[in-house]
């Protein structure tokens, strides 16, 4: 069989933690011919252990498909995931029209995302494997859905690394002027050409209608983007204070608020570590503050200064927090993990010379599933904090 590849001694251990990637070191030799397609993989004494997206031009060369080395992997082989990935958002999803489709690896679909906004489907290929496969999966998913349009959103560098140009574009059908969606009682705009992400940070659906519980009182949201945060605390909240650094994202912001009838927000424009600053120098007080920043580190080289930062943002809430008052910070940064994100709170925590309780630890919705053998695939991070 001519796509076939196989595995060095310590590949074949690596496959054995069931990690999805398996990386260009710890194969024995892989031809140029093989970018894009399905191979069969052997393990070093030659038995086949499974099937994978090849790509011999990325340091990931191998993304794993399935430990069946014979089964066809066809258009039958696609729509069946498709299904298992439907129904398991049936499950899970209850109270948005906007959520997570198709989370990658995690669904069985190595370098896809999918997010679905009411009828439209806004789609990311990161692997040149599944860009090979992409029209058949639009196929089916265009049958099983019926979208009004399909979106590509294929604007993230990581392409590059696969080997693939970076664009965005409208796939099928035609988009309305705008994109309404809800989540939980609220409703919120998407651009899901120009917006963050696929258009918004579907991750932190949960979280947001989570948060709502601790809303009472005067409430900051240090970077609040298009105001998902803010929509769903502003309900049961005295005030909100929603500070954002981008004039476009602050406008969106206020038409959300226009939309759900909302006049308790004070929306501002400002940069949220200056703000905070100002806000602790001037002795003012909060009963929550929410703290949701981009991704501080991109690259290994970014950790050390995202740790300040982190640190940083934290100890200035923690500060302007009232007693009892509630935390709740965020980190999207995957590689700043678990572990370096709790010794940050407690630093920060200790420099903010108060009492801080922890209160629960949550991580991104289960529309963007995690696999227990792949960490890369918890990356979002979100604690509840009090300060005595």
């Amino acid at each position: 069989m001519a796509n076939e590849v196989t595995l060095t001694a310590k590949g074949e251990r690596w496959r054995r933690t069931r990690h999805p990637w398996v990386y260009r070191d710890d194969l024995r030799g892989v031809a140029e011919s093989l970018a894009g397609q399905v191979v069969r993989v052997k393990g070093p004494d030659g038995t086949p252990v499974g099937q994978a997206f090849c790509n011999p031009r990325s340091k990931i060369t191998l993304r794993w498909l399935t430990d069946d080395p014979d089964c066809p992997v066809d258009r039958s082989f696609w729509a069946g995931r498709l299904q298992a990935a439907l129904e398991f958002r049936q499950r899970v999803v209850k109270d948005s029209s906007a959520y997570r489709l198709i989370h990658s690896e995690a669904d069985g679909f190595p370098g896809l995302i999918v997010d679905r906004y009411g009828d439209i489907l806004v789609v990311q290929s990161l692997s040149l494997g599944i860009e090979q496969v992409l029209p058949t999966l639009l196929d089916l998913l265009e049958g099983m859905l019926s979208p009004k349009a399909v979106v590509a959103r294929n604007d993230s560098p990581v392409r590059r690394l696969e080997g693939l140009v970076v664009e965005k574009k409208l796939l099928s059908g035609k988009l309305p002027d705008r994109i309404e969606v809800t989540e939980g009682e609220r409703r919120y705009r998407v651009d899901v050409m120009e917006g963050h992400k696929t258009g918004a940070y579907l991750d932190q659906r949960e979280n947001r209608l989570w948060s709502r519980q601790f809303a009472r009182g005067r409430v900051l949201d240090a970077f609040a983007y298009q105001g998902a945060f803010t929509l769903q605390v502003a309900g049961t909240a005295q005030e909100v204070l929603a500070v954002e650094d981008s004039a476009a994202a602050l406008e969106r912001l206020k038409e959300n608020l226009e939309l759900n009838g909302i006049t308790n927000v004070r929306a501002e424009r400002g940069n949220a570590f200056d703000r905070l600053r100002e806000l602790e120098k001037n002795g003012e007080r909060f009963d929550l503050v929410i703290l949701d920043p981009p991704a501080f580190a991109k690259n290994r080289g970014e950790i050390r200064d995202a740790w300040r930062g982190y640190r940083e943002i934290n100890l200035r809430a923690l500060r302007i927090l009232n007693p009892a008052g509630t935390l709740i910070t965020s980190s999207c940064s995957h590689l700043v993990n678990e572990e370096i994100f709790a010794e940050i709170l407690r630093e920060a925590a200790a420099d903010s010379q108060r009492t801080v309780r922890f209160l629960e630890s949550r991580t991104q919705s289960r529309d963007h599933p995690v696999l227990l053998t792949h960490p890369e695939s918890k990356y979002l991070k979100c604690v509840a904090l009090e300060a005595a």
